[in-house]
C-alpha cells in the first residue's frame, strides 16, 4: 500500500497531492513496433547488374541528391514511367497524318 500510495501522490508545499490518473510506463515494447513487415511479394531481394559510365553515374546521383531520393528509387521509378509511357505493345510508332 505504502508503493501504491509513493507511486500516485506527491508531497509538495501545501501538503499531499493525490494522482487522478493511474501511472503509465511510457517505456513499453510490443513486437508490432516500429516499421511494419513486407510482404514476401514485396521485398525488394533480387539484383539487377546495370553498367553505367563515370558521366552517367555522376548525373544519376547528382539528380537524385537534388530530389531527395536514392539513385536506385531514382532509377526504379524512371524504368518504370519509361515502360509505362510506351505504347500497349512496347513501341513508339507515331501515326502518320491522313492527307
Amino acid at each position: 500500500m505504502k508503493a501504491m500510495l509513493n507511486a500516485r501522490s506527491k508531497r509538495g508545499q501545501s501538503g499531499l497531492h493525490y494522482s487522478l490518473t493511474p501511472t503509465v510506463s511510457v517505456y513499453t515494447f510490443t513486437n508490432d513496433m516500429g516499421r511494419p513487415r513486407i510482404t514476401q511479394h514485396d521485398r525488394r531481394s533480387i539484383l539487377f547488374p546495370l553498367r553505367l559510365s563515370p558521366r552517367e553515374t555522376a548525373f544519376f546521383s547528382r539528380k537524385a541528391r537534388d530530389l531527395g531520393e536514392s539513385v536506385a528509387s531514382v532509377l526504379r521509378n524512371g524504368g518504370m514511367l519509361y515502360i509505362k509511357m510506351r505504347g500497349k505493345d512496347g513501341s513508339q510508332k507515331r501515326k502518320e497524318k491522313k492527307q
